[in-house]
């Protein structure tokens, strides 16, 4: 068992991410949830490498995209006036939003709609460590929770080394965050579809999703 944990606090450690996930290796990252195994989304086969990590049997399981920005979603979905709104208005909220995918999006990022249509799901996430980090990348971030397939997730960094530091280039701990969850429980990001008139939440997660625009 390798032991490459780091503190979010260290100098190093945004170097130490950025590094581990341009040369295309999985990261365990503190989001503004949970815990998450992080990969560079255009890195060849991170898909299937993440996906291995979880023990999924089967192939397409979707995972989240994390952005720095609305202008980076925008690269790989479809927004329109309203959506953009939702997403400008819950900014600062850990919201995951699904929309449609642009034609040139990979298919590995996407999960098939009601429609069949291709979907992508979003998230700007807010925590200083990972806006810094994805300003120093050139693609988005895969994000999904630290467990295997049907387990719960992993609240804690020395958790998360017992069980996956083999498997993984680096751990990045951050005690805020494992204080967080253990006071309000593993929370996931709530999911919203914005390919619905009005948007369908999905999931409610560890913040509600506020309607603007004269949704309903």
């Amino acid at each position: 068992m390798k032991d490459h944990s780091i503190s979010v606090h260290e100098r190093r450690a945004l170097l130490e991410a950025t590094r581990a996930l341009v040369m295309g290796h999985v990261a365990v990252l503190p989001t503004d949830t949970l815990y998450g195994l992080h990969g560079l989304a255009t890195s060849p086969g991170i898909v299937d490498k993440i996906a291995r990590l979880k023990g999924y049997e089967s192939p397409g399981r979707p995972f989240i995209l994390l952005a720095p920005d609305t202008a980076c979603i925008e690269r790989y979905a479809e927004l329109d006036a309203e959506q953009r709104g939702h997403v400008d208005a819950n900014r600062d909220r850990p919201i995951t939003f699904i929309f449609k995918a642009l034609p040139a999006t990979p298919r590995a990022w996407t999960s098939l709609g009601e429609d069949d249509a291709p979907r992508v799901a979003f998230r700007l996430p807010e925590t200083p460590f990972l806006k810094e980090l994805l300003g120093c990348l050139e693609a988005p971030l895969l994000s999904t929770s630290v467990n295997r397939a049907g387990e719960p997730p992993l609240e804690s960094a020395e958790e998360i080394v017992k069980l996956f530091g083999d498997n993984v280039d680096l751990v990045v701990a951050d005690s805020e965050l494992e204080l967080r969850v253990a006071e309000e429980g593993a929370l996931p990001s709530t999911l919203v579809d914005l390919t619905c008139r009005p948007p369908k939440v999905l999931r409610e997660g560890r913040t509600p999703f506020v309607l603007t625009m004269g949704a309903t």
